[in-house]
C-alpha cells in the first residue's frame, strides 16, 4: 500500500479501519468533557483548584488525526488531483458542523451573554473564529467563539501540510518534519510582545507527527506484543490521568508521549480487542466529533441549574461531573444521529464519485 507517493510503499499489514481507534475517540472525548465539567465548577459553583487532566484528551485526538490521515489517504495514491479530493473530504468532514453550531454560539451570545464567559462579539473575532484562525478570547486565551475550536486550527494547519505532500507527490514526512520544526523552534523562542496570531506557534503540533509515524510502522507491519501494547495502554492513561500538563511546550512531552503510547498500543491489539469492544463505545467514538463541539452547550446550563441550588462538597461535584458526562455524550450522539451524520451523507452524494470513496 502507498501513502502519499507512489515510490513509498507499504505493505498491506493492517485493516483500513480500526476498531480500537474509534473506542480512543470516544474516551477521548468524553476526557474533554469531565475536564469541562470540572471547569465548568470552578467558573459557576465553587472557584478552586479543579482536575485538568481531561484536557488530555485532545492530545489523543492529535495522535489519532496524524495516524487516521495516513492510513485513509493510501486510496487516494494515484488519484488525480488528490490533494484536492484530500481537502474537501476534510471540509466537509470539519466545516458544517463547526459553523453551524458556532452560529449558534454567536446567537447564544447576543440574547444570553450570561451564559457565556470568555467570547466576544467583535466583528474581527467572529470571522477569525468562522475561519479556523488563531484568536484571542477576552481572557487571553486562545480560543475561538466555539472555544473547543482552538484544536481546528492545528487540525487545518496539518491537513493543509498533508494536502501539499499529496500535491507534491512526495513522502508527507518531508513536509511535515521541517514544517513542525519550524514552528516548534519559534514556540521555545515566542516572547510576550509577540503578535497575538502567533499564539499558534506551540509544540503540541509533534503530537501529528507521532501519528503519522505510528502509521507509517503499522502499515509496514510492526506492532507490539499483546503484553507490552497492554502495558503501553495501561501506563499511558496512568500519566496522562495524574501528571500535570507542566508549561505549554512541555504538553507534547507530559501528554504527548503517553497519548503515543495509548494510541500505539490500542492499534497494535486490533486484532485481539477489536471485536470485543462494546457497541454503545464504538456508537459514541462514530459521535466523538459531535460530543466534542457540543457538550459546551449543556454544561453551562447544568452549572447554573446546580449553583442554583446551592449544591456543595465532593459528593456533589461528582455527581455534577457524572450528569455532565451522560448529557455531553447524549447531547452529542443525538447531534450525530440527527445532524452531523445526514449532513455528511448529503454532502458526499453530492460529490464526484471519485470523491466519495474517501473515508
Amino acid at each position: 500500500m502507498q501513502t502519499t507517493s507512489a515510490p513509498d510503499v507499504e505493505r498491506s499489514a493492517a485493516p483500513s479501519t480500526f476498531l480500537t481507534v474509534q473506542a480512543l475517540r470516544a474516551i477521548a472525548a468524553l476526557m474533554v468533557v469531565a475536564y469541562h465539567a470540572f471547569d465548568m465548577w470552578a467558573l459557576r459553583v465553587k472557584p478552586g483548584d479543579y482536575w485538568t487532566n481531561g484536557a488530555a484528551g485532545v492530545d489523543i485526538f492529535f495522535v489519532i488525526s496524524g495516524f487516521v490521515m495516513v492510513v485513509s489517504a493510501q486510496r487516494l495514491v494515484g488519484q488525480p488531483s488528490s490533494w484536492s479530493i484530500f481537502m474537501r473530504h476534510r471540509i466537509v468532514r470539519i466545516v458544517p458542523l463547526y459553523w453551524l453550531l458556532s452560529t449558534l454560539k454567536l446567537i447564544l451570545v447576543v440574547f444570553f451573554a450570561g451564559l457565556a464567559l470568555r467570547s466576544s462579539l467583535n466583528a474581527d473575532y467572529i470571522l477569525r473564529s468562522y475561519l479556523f484562525f488563531p484568536v484571542v478570547d477576552t481572557a487571553g486565551h486562545f480560543r475561538p467563539l466555539l472555544p473547543v475550536g482552538w484544536t481546528l486550527t492545528y487540525e487545518f494547519m496539518f491537513y493543509l501540510l498533508f494536502a501539499l505532500a499529496l500535491a507534491l507527490r512526495v513522502e508527507v514526512l518531508r513536509v511535515v518534519i521541517p514544517a513542525f520544526a519550524l514552528i516548534g523552534g519559534l514556540a521555545l523562542l515566542r516572547g510576550g510582545d509577540w503578535p497575538e496570531w502567533t499564539i499558534l506557534f506551540s509544540t503540541i503540533v509533534f503530537e501529528f507527527l507521532f501519528g503519522v509515524v505510528l502509521a507509517k510502522l503499522i502499515l509496514r507491519g510492526w506492532s507490539m506484543s499483546p503484553v507490552v501494547a497492554g502495558g503501553a495502554i495501561v501506563l499511558g492513561f496512568a500519566l496522562l490521568l495524574t501528571v500535570p500538563e507542566g508549561s505549554e511546550n512541555l504538553r507534547v512531552i507530559a501528554w504527548g508521549i503517553p497519548a503515543l503510547a495509548i494510541v500505539a498500543g490500542a492499534v497494535s491489539l486490533e486484532s485481539q480487542l477489536g471485536r470485543w469492544l462494546p457497541g454503545w463505545l464504538l456508537k459514541l467514538g462514530d459521535a466523538s466529533y459531535s460530543i466534542y463541539l457540543v457538550h459546551g452547550f449543556v454544561l453551562p446550563i447544568l452549572g447554573i441549574s446546580v449553583a442554583a441550588l446551592h449544591w456543595s462538597g465532593y459528593l456533589a461535584q461528582g455527581t455534577t461531573v457524572l450528569i455532565c458526562l451522560i448529557a455531553g455524550a447524549l447531547a452529542g450522539w443525538l447531534t450525530y444521529v440527527g445532524v452531523e451524520r445526514p449532513t455528511l451523507l448529503w454532502m458526499k452524494r453530492r460529490g464526484p464519485a471519485r470523491q466519495r470513496q474517501v473515508a
